[in-house]
């Protein structure tokens, strides 16, 4: 494959001929730009959930932080764009570029080059400014803009583990000082890395201001082969559950479940050996006579998904238990900086015959690349933000279960159905050093004022719809979007239909004003009277039957 800098006019470039229209904005532009002063440059760290919601963002006209018909995008992929003009995965670094709109904090004479870093996931969104804070090195690469590769078009990395195909050093620019950065649970949960300890929380309160931002869905993922080998072992093809009499069944009503207990236990065990399930025959049921070991597909301690996973399913970090998910062993438990490298374990145990590069920066132990024979079961964690094309180009190989009967839709979650999800929070320097300030300041503070409204959290779960176990995605959080009693849902339970077109959330994790995804979360202030309203409301809260339709 050709190695290129993915780069592309989003959305109304098509209309930019129109008479009045906008132009698109092009790098080429960029360094006269800033040579005139005229660039807002945002530099944003960590989270790799928000990436396709914070692109979704500047690209909808009616919130005018960028013009409309002026974003143009930018990212090291290595892969090729999608029907949609999108990326389809592989990317770590991203630039967005467009003219300033009239809700961006600046003035539209000035350019907004938005940067985001995808390296290391939700760490980075709060470590690195915590170094800032304290004068030492960001350790934070971006994407330059003046690059001589990223210029030509040439520029794609070869994904986790490999080496940049087309790019010099030139083309990144290192040691950046953030502006803001991005984490899926609140810093207190995150762990370092390499070395796996909690963040201080002395640094935290002392040199970080946060705010509430996205709600993130989240799903048990499992390779396809282990998928419907649970359809066969709970019954699901024996006839005796409507339309789902076919071995293999996509439909979301066809979907197994696996008990939260089984989750834990499942991704506490493998290399831990301490009494957890450890091959799959520990299921009734379930028999791989191919190869019963559990496989784990997870991701780095760093991570948000990570920690929101060990705070939900194991109370861990959270509290003084010390349960952890199984560690890396390179054979087993195979750890990814990337949800990208997640889907290609799953996909590598699945289908065997695809090289896996275990992540080797957090315990300073070194793995050798891993090639799984295939028709073996594994199981891992992820955002429910999967397009079609993120599993045709991992060869159709993943699937999500249901946990406790309910799926990782967006309507069991507004429904009060399915409480795993977490809240992002966002984080400035708020003491110390490289304190953000100016434009630059404002500018991140409308993307983060903005990041979980609806209309572009719609656009964006638009990409999530339809999948094997229903429509995923993100949530408007209700703390800053449910402003009426029904939040704009006119039937109850929440239909699909209803919340695809409106994501708000109805419960929260930040009841107070701050973030806790410790908390279970809790119905939002006044939205309770919207369903006391409905004949049945006990339907609602106790979370009848068919919630999986």
């Amino acid at each position: 494959m050709t190695h290129h800098l993915v780069r592309y006019a989003v959305a109304a470039a098509i209309t930019a001929a129109a008479a009045g229209a906008a132009n698109a904005t092009s790098l080429s532009q960029y360094a006269a730009n800033q040579a005139a002063g005229l660039n807002v440059n945002v530099y944003i760290s960590g989270s790799t959930a928000v990436d396709n919601t914070i692109a979704s963002e500047l690209q909808t006209a009616s919130l005018n932080i960028c013009q409309s018909g002026t974003v143009t995008a930018y990212t090291d992929a290595n892969k090729v764009l999608d029907a949609s003009n999108n990326p389809i995965g592989g990317a770590k670094e991203y630039i967005y570029y467009c003219q300033a709109g009239v809700s961006s904090g600046v003035a539209t004479t000035k350019f907004l080059a938005v940067f985001k870093e995808s390296t290391a996931g939700s760490i980075h969104g709060a470590q690195p400014l915590i170094q800032v804070a304290k004068g030492q090195s960001s350790g934070l690469t971006f994407l330059n803009p003046t690059g001589p590769d990223v210029q030509a078009g040439t520029c794609g990395n070869a994904g986790s583990g490999g080496t940049d195909a087309g790019c010099t050093a030139a083309d990144f620019l290192q040691n950046v000082v953030p502006t803001g950065g991005v984490a899926d649970v609140e810093a207190n949960l995150l762990r370092t890395v390499p070395g796996g300890g909690s963040l201080s929380t002395s640094d935290i309160s002392t040199y970080l201001a946060g705010a509430p931002g996205l709600d993130v869905v989240w799903g048990v993922a499992v390779t396809k082969n282990l998928f419907y080998a649970l359809q066969v072992a709970e019954h699901l093809t024996d006839g005796t559950v409507a339309g789902c009499s076919t071995t293999g069944n996509d439909s979301p009503a066809c979907a197994p479940s696996l008990s939260k207990e089984q989750v834990a236990s499942l991704l506490l065990g493998a290399n831990n050996n301490n009494g957890n399930l450890l091959t799959w025959n520990q299921i009734t049921g379930l028999n791989n006579a191919t190869d019963n070991n559990v496989y784990i597909c997870r991701r780095d301690v760093g991570s948000g998904t990570e920690a929101s996973f060990e705070a939900y399913f194991l109370g861990a970090r959270c509290s003084s238990s010390d349960e952890a998910m199984a560690t890396q062993d390179g054979q087993f438990v195979i750890e990814s900086a990337s949800t990208g490298n997640v889907l290609k374990c799953l996909q590598a145990f699945d289908a065997g015959g695809i090289s896996i590069t275990p992540y080797n920066q957090d315990f300073g132990t070194t793995y050798p690349p891993f090639t799984p024979t295939g028709g073996q079961w594994a199981i891992g964690i992820m955002s429910t933000e999967l397009k079609s094309t993120d599993l045709s180009t991992h060869g159709d190989d993943i699937r999500m279960v249901a946990v406790d009967g309910v799926l990782p839709t967006l309507a069991n979650v507004v429904n009060g159905y399915y409480p795993y999800f977490s809240t992002d929070a966002w984080y400035t320097v708020k003491s110390g050093q490289n304190i953000p300030s100016g434009d630059p300041l404002a500018a991140f503070k409308a993307i983060q004022g903005d990041i979980g409204h609806p209309i572009p959290t719609q656009a964006a779960d638009a990409n999530y719809q339809n999948r094997p176990w229903g429509s995923g995605g993100d949530l408007a959080p209700a703390s800053l979007f449910a402003t009426s009693a029904n939040a704009g849902y006119t039937t109850f339970p929440v239909t699909t239909t209803e919340v695809e077109g409106n994501p708000i959330n109805l419960f929260t994790k930040a009841s107070n004003g701050s973030v806790n995804n410790c908390d279970t979360p809790v119905l939002y202030g006044n939205i309770g009277s919207g369903l006391a309203q409905q004949t049945s409301p006990e339907g609602v809260l106790l979370g009848s039957k068919f919630v999986n339709q």
